[in-house]
């Protein structure tokens, strides 16, 4: 059994025939060439050679790179889950701290307006006793003012008496 290939060659790559061609059989640039496959013990023999090699090629090359290639994917599919992980630990991590830094706030705004009214009452006490510590100095002075005044018309009311018997004494001329 016997095959027959076409091959059509460029005008320059033909430059030797192979031995038992006619001269007229692809003479000229361009035309084809018959080239005769055979079905023999040799093509037996080189597709055993062939099967050998992709088994021996399978073996020694392709079993071992599908290895790492497979060994390489579950790396890359171990260091995709760890840094999935690290990323929601790390947004975990934030939600956290966003939440502690408003818990944060919240107290601060507690303790100052805590403070705030802890310091307006103190302020309102403290306005208040100055309020009644300075009433109580006014009243007071009133007072030590009312007994100087009082004071001072006995006084003078004692003192005018006096005064009137004697001028009345130098007016009438005699001792009363």
């Amino acid at each position: 059994m016997a095959f027959k290939l076409f091959l059509k060659f460029q005008e320059n790559a033909i430059s030797a025939r192979p031995s038992g061609h006619s001269a007229g059989a692809g003479a000229f640039p361009g035309e084809p060439i018959m080239v005769e496959i055979s079905l023999d013990k040799s093509f037996l023999v080189q597709f055993i050679n062939i099967l050998a090699l992709m088994l021996c090629l399978n073996h020694l090359l392709y079993k071992p790179l599908r290895k790492i290639l497979r060994e390489r994917a579950e790396l890359m599919a171990r260091l995709s889950d760890r840094a999935a992980a690290a990323k929601s630990e790390i947004e975990n991590g934030e939600a956290e701290k966003d939440r502690l830094k408003a818990e944060s706030l919240r107290q601060a705004l507690s303790l100052k307006n805590d403070l705030t009214s802890k310091s307006q009452t103190q302020g309102q006490h403290l306005l208040a006793e100055a309020q009644e510590k300075a009433l109580s100095q006014i009243n007071e002075s009133r007072a030590r003012l009312r007994q100087s005044a009082a004071a001072a018309r006995t006084a003078l009311t004692v003192e005018i008496q006096s005064l009137a018997r004697d001028m009345a004494e130098k007016i009438l001329g005699r001792n009363l």
